[in-house]
This record gives C-alpha cells, sequence and structure tokens, in this order.
C-alpha cells in the first residue's frame, strides 16, 4: 500500500508540473517531454469527455486524490471522510510545497538569462503577479509578498481542512498558529534530509562524478538549483587535494540547522 501511494504522489506532482509546461517546449527540452510521456496515459481516458488539457489534468489529479485516500484507509482503519480529507490535506501540503520550491529557484536564479525551466518559475508565479499588482506591490517586494502570501494561503486552508473534514475532532486549542507552524515545518523539511534541496545536491555531487554533459538539460537543472545553495560555503571553505567539501558542509549545516528549528517550533507549538 505504501508503494501504490508513492505512485499516487509521483503521478500527482508530475501532472502539476505538467500545467506549467507549453506542449511546443516538449519539442526542446527533455525533461518536459519526458514529462508529458509519462502523464499521458493517465490522461487519455479523461480526454475522451474532457478535451481541454487543463480540466483533464485538474480532474485527474482530484481523481488520484480521492484514490490515495482510499489507500489511506487500507493503511490505517478511518472513517472513509477521514482518509479523503487526510489526502486532499496533503494535497494542499505538497502544492505549498512545491510552490516554496519555485519561490527559492525565482529568489536564486537570475532573470537576465531565460530559459525554458525560467519561464516556467514564471508561469507558475503568475497569478501572484497579478494579485501583487493589485494591492500595488512595489517590485523589489514582490519576494517577500509571495512567500507570505503563500504561507498564509496554506495555514487558512490547512486550519479550515483539518477542522473540516479531516480532523474535525481537534481540541478548540488548536489555534491558527498551528497551522502556521506546520507550513513552516514544510518549508524546513526541503532543506533536512531527505527533503528536496538536499537531494538536488546529493545528485548533483554524484553526476559530478561521472563527468556529465554540461549542455543536458537535467544537468543544467539540477546544477541550476543547487549551486546557488553552495556558492556561500564555497567562499569559505576551499578545495584540499581537488575535493569539493562544500556540498558535504552545506547538507551538514542544513540539517543540524533544520532539525533545531524543527525542535523548536515543536517545543514552540506544545507550549501555545
Amino acid at each position: 500500500m505504501y508503494f501504490i501511494r508513492a505512485i499516487i504522489d509521483f503521478v500527482i506532482i508530475l501532472l502539476l508540473i505538467r500545467l506549467l509546461i507549453r506542449p511546443v517546449e516538449t519539442n526542446f527540452n527533455q525533461i518536459f517531454s519526458i514529462i508529458f510521456r509519462i502523464t499521458e496515459p493517465v490522461l487519455k481516458p479523461v480526454k475522451s469527455f474532457l478535451k481541454k488539457d487543463l480540466q483533464a489534468v485538474l480532474f485527474s489529479v482530484f481523481i488520484l486524490v480521492i484514490l490515495r485516500g482510499f489507500v489511506f484507509i487500507a493503511i490505517k482503519t478511518m472513517p472513509l471522510l477521514s482518509g479523503i480529507g487526510i489526502s486532499f490535506l496533503y494535497l494542499f501540503q505538497l502544492l505549498f510545497q512545491f510552490y516554496i520550491i519555485v519561490w527559492f529557484i525565482s529568489v536564486l536564479t537570475s532573470y537576465g538569462t531565460q530559459n525554458y525551466a525560467i519561464s516556467m518559475v514564471q508561469r507558475a508565479f503568475q497569478p501572484l503577479s497579478l494579485l501583487s499588482s493589485f494591492f500595488r506591490v512595489p517590485r523589489k517586494h514582490f519576494s517577500i509578498f509571495s512567500f507570505i502570501f503563500l504561507l498564509l494561503l496554506f495555514s487558512v486552508l490547512n486550519h479550515l481542512l483539518y477542522y473540516i473534514i479531516a480532523f474535525n475532532r481537534l481540541s478548540p486549542s488548536f489555534s491558527f498558529f498551528h497551522s502556521v507552524a506546520e507550513g513552516l515545518k514544510l518549508i524546513i523539511m526541503l532543506f533536512t534530509f531527505p527533503g528536496f534541496f538536499t537531494l538536488v545536491i546529493i545528485a548533483g555531487v554524484l553526476i559530478s562524478w561521472v563527468s556529465p554533459d554540461p549542455y543536458n538539460p537535467i544537468v543544467q537543472t539540477i546544477y541550476g538549483i543547487s549551486e546557488p545553495f553552495l556558492t556561500p560555503f564555497r567562499k569559505f571553505i576551499p578545495s584540499l587535494a581537488g575535493l569539493d567539501f562544500s556540498p558535504l558542509i552545506a547538507l551538514l549545516c542544513f540539517n543540524v540547522v533544520g532539525n533545531f528549528l524543527l525542535n523548536f517550533i515543536n517545543s514552540v507549538v506544545r507550549v501555545i
């Protein structure tokens, strides 16, 4: 059952990424082409009655979330509504972490150089750009605005879903602050093993041992995400005998600091 859940989670992630990819880009980007090939069999039955790609993807994600709810029920005995509610809660958490990953990439990546990955990031943030324009947020403050908005939006949805669907028997002491703390913990967990950024750094180290093709889009994506995190460490950690220890130190710092912050947040939440 855990294996089935992992497969469903993986397909949901690919479907959500597909929403940000234009079909024409699959002709020029290997990663985008692979995502389309993997997700097309999932969408094919749905496209028989929903012709538009957006509708087919959203409907497929909805069905997969419901299916994952039944998996939760099979793993641990619980009411049907609770199983489906937890599945939707995980979807919100996944979307939140995805947007936080995109947020870090957008902050750390220079927009002077345009490529398909940067264009995808920009498309992901178009709704937030429109919202910031509506509130007349200065462009230089957009990153802060988008981060706070994402955290607050997740906290509201998380809080409502806990009460209405998944955990409607929670104690009244469960406050909105607990949902904010949950969002902060999800952000920190991206940096602690096996979080997304730690896995990307490890992948970058592994492929560096085999002299990868620098023009390969997968290699460019991995290095494009990992290098901005490693650059500050390289300023203080010189190479020894030709060996770069900055990834090891970065991973160690991410895990030590991350676990400290997680424990700190948990201790604060227990007090409140």
